[in-house]
């Protein structure tokens, strides 16, 4: 494990009651730990002097972790959590308000959490319905071990879902609603505050506040080292990777990346091991070269295999046709892209098809197809209008399509509208300026 250091971003949050007083003797037993063997031989054996004493362990536990309590039948709650995702939302929230000792579990509370964040990218609604029902747990369970603890991470995934969604104003309130639980009630488990803070920073991310986004990824990371948590400190690499590359900083981009990637184990974190190595991919191509990224992919298809969901063959099929077309294989960029076009509208998402089109665009630009351009604009006005996509974009698409019609447009112009589309996506508030 990396070294912990006290920074000046860690102490500025400590002023300002982000982070509590409490946290910086934890940082700095761990920084003993990991420079000097005497004092790590010391303290790991009075820990365990701690753990075989009748001593209350919260007085010693200077390096808590949020973790699950042993003595709960965590089969149970994972029968419960199977109950309540077979109903509607209104069922749910109800079921749970009504029970007497069923649905007041630490272990549930933690399995919704769990839900919440691998349903975040493809289904931002349910993922939100999953933090609301955890928020609903604890708010119904006062004598629940960690219920501070898991009313805060509960509103930091609220707060996360409504940012996947595109609601960022709302999102803000959550996350917002989270910090006052968390300086109110002095909590100090750096797995939690690792947790908003890698949350917070995405939503800061999406609101182009690079600045803001790259300190409290900094501090999660931080924190997630401090517990030991490999997982979480590579998906906030990935995190901080992907907020370098929405500001064009390619190279740094691709650094972290890699350095990312060596943290996670393909054995047990396969999703985010693939998802990590598709945008590397990605971020090869955008950086010139398509051969590394070719050769990633083909690497990684057997991974493919064990994820046939929709939208990762629909993503893997957008990139294969990238790297087609960066190296000038014409004909599988285009059936790749029209495949993916296709799949994205049969999912109703119009704002990825959307973006694929111009993928077309351009190709069909540079091989100078005018008739091919044109049909691809009348059959791609209906995506331009689809609910996803939101005033700006829209008027980004429209001016798009007028430039095809008058002959005028140009790659710099598909450029800057698909850049602009990535960049506002989450953020409708984002004005889109037209190229000179």
């Amino acid at each position: 494990m990396d070294d912990i250091h006290f920074s000046r971003e860690l102490l500025r949050a400590v002023s300002r009651g982000e982070l509590p007083v409490k946290l910086l003797s934890q940082i700095g037993l761990q920084h003993l730990m990991d420079l000097c063997p005497y004092c790590r031989r010391e303290i790991r054996a009075w820990q365990k002097e701690m753990q075989d004493s009748a001593m209350p362990r919260e007085n010693f536990d200077l390096l808590p972790s949020f973790k699950e309590e042993r003595s709960h039948p965590v089969l149970q709650a994972a029968s419960e959590l199977r109950e309540l995702l077979a109903l509607p939302q209104e069922e749910r929230l109800r079921k749970v308000r009504q029970a007497r000792t069923r649905f007041r579990s630490p272990a549930l509370a933690k399995l919704l959490l769990a839900e919440s964040r691998e349903r975040v990218h493809q289904d931002p609604e349910e993922s939100f319905d999953c933090a609301e029902l955890a928020l609903e747990v604890a708010s119904h369970s006062p004598g629940m071990p960690r219920v501070v603890e898991f009313t805060a991470l509960a509103a930091a995934a609220m707060g996360n879902a409504c940012r996947a969604g595109g609601s960022l104003r709302p999102a803000d309130q959550h996350f917002a609603y989270a910090r006052t639980i968390l300086r109110d009630h002095v909590v100090t488990d750096p797995e939690v505050l690792a947790q908003v803070d890698d949350l917070e920073g995405s939503l800061c991310k999406d609101q182009r506040l690079f600045s803001r986004a790259e300190e409290l990824l900094s501090r999660a990371a931080m924190l997630y080292r401090l517990v030991g948590d490999e997982a979480g400190l590579a998906r906030v690499l990935l995190n901080v990777w992907s907020t370098y590359n929405l500001q064009g900083l390619n190279g740094r981009a691709i650094e972290t990346a890699e350095a990312a990637l060596k943290r996670i184990k393909r054995s047990s974190e396969p999703w985010l091991y693939l998802f990590g190595r598709q945008n590397l991919a990605y971020y090869l191509t955008e950086a010139g070269r398509p051969l590394e990224a070719a050769d990633i992919v083909e690497t990684d298809l057997p991974l493919y295999r064990e994820f046939p969901e929709a939208p990762t063959k629909l993503h893997f099929s957008w990139l294969q046709g990238t790297i087609a077309f960066d190296l000038a294989d014409y004909a599988n960029a285009e059936e790749a892209y029209l495949l993916t076009q296709r799949g994205f509208v049969a999912a109703g998402r119009g704002y990825d098809a959307a973006l694929v089109s111009l993928d077309l665009a351009l190709l069909y630009l540079r091989q100078g197809r005018t008739k091919e351009l044109r049909e691809l604009v009348e059959t791609a006005l209906p995506i331009f209008e689809s609910q996803d996509i939101h005033r700006e974009a829209a008027a980004a698409l429209v001016l798009f399509a007028d430039a095809v019609r008058h002959d005028a447009l140009t790659a710099t112009m598909v450029e800057e509208v698909a850049r602009y589309l990535r960049v506002a996506r989450n953020d409708p508030s984002m004005p889109f300026r037209e190229p000179s």
